[in-house]
């Protein structure tokens, strides 16, 4: 790897971190497709790499987060129990199963997806009265489903995770991008194993990574809440549709 390519990764990462921390969505769908388009990754590859990188993201999000008292320990708990396995049996056994070009493009298709999902479950989304009891049942079965996007994809989580707590917890946006960064960095952590496990992370670049996402995360936590939440879905749906129509014109 040179000098250029590095420098590369640790910017792309840098701005990942910064971006999906505010969100609270984990910017996994702008890193896989920007590794696959500008630094020519496979597209396992691409997402066995970054999904170390966004653990640390995660991690890094939630850790700060958590300081702050904003992470909900006990659904972000269950979420896990959940997520865990399928993720870590996704990147496993799963991801490397599918042709490279039909990957690319079922992932651009995905993004398209949920392009339209986001706007949709926001503009419907009321002001939650109250945050709820940890539901259970729920928590799980998203959490199957999510390890499932996360440990095939990348991608996925923190776009489905947010709504799901604001809509079933009902947590503020803050609580809910804070305990989604939680969500993200176990799921995150389990794909990164079973990616590893499969040989499907180039561990040079993901050192690059690790390191912008750490600088990025850091200073994706101080600028959370900043930013209207108008802006923010505008720059959820924005990036989506950005990152997912030069996948599937690639593709074809």
């Amino acid at each position: 790897m040179d000098v250029a390519t590095a420098l590369g990764l640790f910017a792309l990462a840098a701005m990942v971190g910064t971006y999906g921390t505010v969100i609270g969505a984990g910017g996994g769908f702008v890193l896989i497709p920007g590794m696959v388009l500008l630094f020519g990754f496979e597209g396992v590859e691409a997402v066995g790499t970054g999904a170390v990188a966004l653990a640390v993201i995660g991690a890094t999000g939630a850790a700060a987060y958590d300081r702050q008292g904003l992470v909900a320990r006990p659904v972000a708990g269950w979420f896990a129990l959940g997520a865990v396995p399928i993720a870590l049996l996704a990147g496993w056994q799963l991801a490397g199963r599918v042709d490279s070009d039909l990957f690319i493009a079922v992932l651009g298709f995905l993004l398209i997806g949920l392009a339209v999902f986001v706007l949709v479950v926001h503009s419907r989304r009321g002001v939650a009265p109250e945050e709820r009891p940890t539901q259970r049942g729920p928590l799980l079965g998203l959490g199957g489903a999510i390890g499932l996007l996360s440990g095939m994809f990348g991608v996925g989580g923190g776009l489905l995770t947010v709504p799901f707590m604001a809509r079933v917890q009902r947590m503020g946006p803050h609580r809910a991008a804070a305990t989604t960064a939680a969500t993200s960095m176990t799921t995150g952590a389990a794909g990164s194993v079973g990616h590893a496990l499969a040989g499907n992370v180039r561990w040079g670049s993901a050192a690059v990574m690790i390191a912008g996402a750490i600088v990025g995360s850091l200073t994706g936590a101080r600028l959370a809440g900043r930013m209207s939440e108008r802006v923010v879905l505008a720059l959820l749906a924005a990036g989506l549709v950005a990152a997912g129509v030069p996948l599937i014109v690639r593709a074809l």
